[in-house]
């Protein structure tokens, strides 16, 4: 049988899982073989990767020719690795072919319905001499949409691309507080209780730089300077050592002027000397007119 033909009987096969419940969707994927012995599911499976959708798989089918020759072993495994148990295959058949001729094998299993992210890497191995011919591997999935997850615009759910960008947006275009109704009201509320914590924090770094420029100007004017940036101390150091040394310092000390006793040579010819009459006549000019001022006072 031929690729199209296991289509044909995949299709019929999986008949029943192409019809659709609302949000529920049962199909089946297309060949994951197509293009090589390995592949990514994530190639293959729809995309579940938003929040909203599940993948869950139920069903596998394959089919193969083997060339080889009828003496020679040979086995061929199709299997795929458990993505939540690192070393372990989720799903394993292997084919003997050892002893017999190549042939076409087609093959249809059914299980309990498995998330997709279980669903690792798949492949089909060949051990011993043969060859692959014509692979074709088909897996039945059922996707399940959360319709009120659904992202019909950025602002439909926290999970919707550009949910963040789009709420920015609308909150800055609200001319005045929403209602308490709004649906975004809890988000405008944390925006603004966002913006007020901004603004302390600016205000706060504003404050401190303020205070770094007034400690950089008392330094530089020398209100809390440091003498030692003001003073080379080590120097300055150096300088009074030198000035306490002995054979500088005790000159200046030990100088003998040379002098002696000096005698008082002023004697007074006499103790009784006369008043002075001119100076006691302005004394009377003086208590006449003390008298004359007195007397406007006194009338």
């Amino acid at each position: 049988m031929r690729p199209s033909l296991l289509c044909s009987a995949a299709a019929l096969w999986a008949a029943s899982f192409s019809y659709c419940y609302s949000d529920t969707t049962y199909s089946s994927t297309n060949n994951a073989a197509a293009e090589a012995l390995a592949w990514a599911m994530k190639n293959v499976l729809p995309d579940s990767t938003a929040p909203y959708i599940t993948v869950e798989i139920n069903g596998l089918a394959y089919q193969y020719t083997m060339v080889k020759d009828p003496e020679a072993d040979a086995t061929v495994t199709i299997s795929n690795e458990d993505a939540a148990n690192p070393g372990t295959n989720i799903f394993e058949e292997t084919d003997d072919w050892s002893g017999n001729p190549g042939g076409t094998v087609r093959k249809y299993f059914r299980f309990d319905y498995t998330d997709s992210s279980r669903w690792g890497e798949g492949k089909i191995s060949v051990e011993g001499e043969g060859t692959v011919m014509d692979p074709f591997v088909v897996y039945n999935y059922k996707m399940v949409v959360d319709e009120s997850f659904q992202c019909f615009s950025p602002l439909s759910n926290p999970s919707c691309p550009g949910y963040s960008t789009a709420l920015a947006e609308y909150l800055a275009s609200l001319a005045q507080p929403p209602s308490i109704g709004d649906p975004y009201y809890d988000e405008w509320v944390q925006a603004e209780l966002n913006r007020e914590a901004n603004r302390d924090e600016e205000e706060l770094e504003q404050a401190d730089n303020s205070n770094e420029v007034e400690d950089d100007l008392e330094e530089q004017l020398g209100g809390n300077n440091n003498i030692d940036k003001l003073v080379d101390s080590t120097a300055q150091q150096s300088i009074l050592a030198n000035l306490s040394l002995n054979p500088k310092i005790v000159p200046y000390y030990e100088v003998t002027i040379p002098g002696g006793i000096y005698e008082d040579t002023l004697v007074l010819p006499s103790s009784s000397y006369p008043d002075n009459r001119r100076a006691m006549r302005n004394l009377a000019s003086d208590a006449n007119h003390k008298s004359m001022v007195r007397s406007q006072y006194e009338r």
